[in-house]
């Protein structure tokens, strides 16, 4: 069996094989690069059962510069700050975050929405059968774009699929704001 660090290399070195970094389109060049993570996490999530917290840091010129495990058990909050002090120790261009997560998927008229929403609960205050486990991959870049891939995680009997994808654009990021 092959280790996680063993697979996370070939996960970069497939990467780098299938996609180019261009200097000056930059911003394409990383929605490419996150497509192409997200497609690949949903591969192994659903060959392994599982995938490891990774982060993926980019250079404006060079590109990927790095891959990163995350330890299961850091806080949220530690992982942001950690995050924020590489963008400024290397002069980062973007951030491509993968794990797995608790998730909300919406309903209609939704209070609990709202609630979580405004930062009255967290998700993993929820009971079981209100949250989901998720795969995420959540891309950041200088230039203020935030993409976030949701997949529900549905493990049974016949092992894991995948359900319930979900894709948001947005300005909201974390980690280049600081």
């Amino acid at each position: 069996m092959e280790s996680p660090l063993m697979k996370n290399d070939i996960i970069k070195e497939n990467m780098i094989n299938n996609t180019r970094w261009m200097p000056n389109a930059e911003s394409e060049c990383i929605r490419n690069w996150t497509e192409s993570l997200h497609a690949e996490a949903k591969r192994l999530l659903i060959q392994d059962g599982t995938h490891a917290s990774l982060l993926f840091f980019f250079n404006k010129d060079r590109g990927l510069i790095a891959v990163n495990p995350v330890p299961y058990d850091i806080d949220l909050d530690q992982l942001n700050v950690a995050v924020a002090n590489a963008i400024n120790e290397h002069d980062l261009y973007g951030v491509v975050f993968i794990c797995e997560t608790w998730a909300y998927f919406m309903k209609e008229k939704d209070h609990t929405a709202f609630q979580l929403l405004d930062g009255e609960m967290k998700v993993s205050d929820l009971n079981s059968e209100d949250k989901r486990e998720a795969l995420m991959v959540r891309m950041e870049n200088r230039e203020g774009e935030c993409l976030v891939y949701f997949d529900e995680i549905v493990r049974d009997e016949n092992g894991v699929t995948l359900k319930n994808s979900l894709v948001t654009q947005s300005s909201q990021e974390k980690w280049f704001v600081r």
